[in-house]
């Protein structure tokens, strides 16, 4: 999977919703070592939080059906390859870590993202 960042803008400047696949560098120094994931944090919080909430996307496919979703590049996602969410990942992150926003997920995939989560976590 090529993920390599174009653009490395502050990430202060970035739009980051709810359902954005973003690039997240695997350390604050290391931009070039970034790693495709999707924000699952409500957007009251996104413009001013100091971290941003997502689950990190795979191309290991596995089919884990209650707990991973499938995200296809023919969806403007950004993605060049079939990938599952990784929804027993969840994580948070400081948001200068975010490299750049390279798509945005359907609010179909979102939902069952939502939904992934809540049976995850039990909520």
């Amino acid at each position: 999977m090529d993920l390599t960042p174009v653009d490395t803008g502050a990430a202060g400047a970035l739009d980051i919703r709810h359902g954005a696949i973003v690039l997240v560098a695997s350390a604050p120094d290391r931009a070039d070592r970034a790693r495709p994931c999707v924000v699952v944090q409500s957007d009251l919080f996104n413009a001013t939080h100091r971290t941003v909430t997502l689950c990190p996307l795979t191309d290991v496919v596995g089919g884990e059906a209650l707990f991973r979703v499938a995200f296809s590049p023919r969806e403007h996602t950004g993605l060049s390859v079939e990938c599952e969410v990784q929804i027993d990942q969840i994580t948070s992150v400081r948001r200068e870590r975010i490299v750049r926003v390279i798509g945005q997920s359907s609010p179909t995939r979102m939902e069952q993202v939502d939904q992934a989560l809540r049976r995850w976590l039990m909520l």
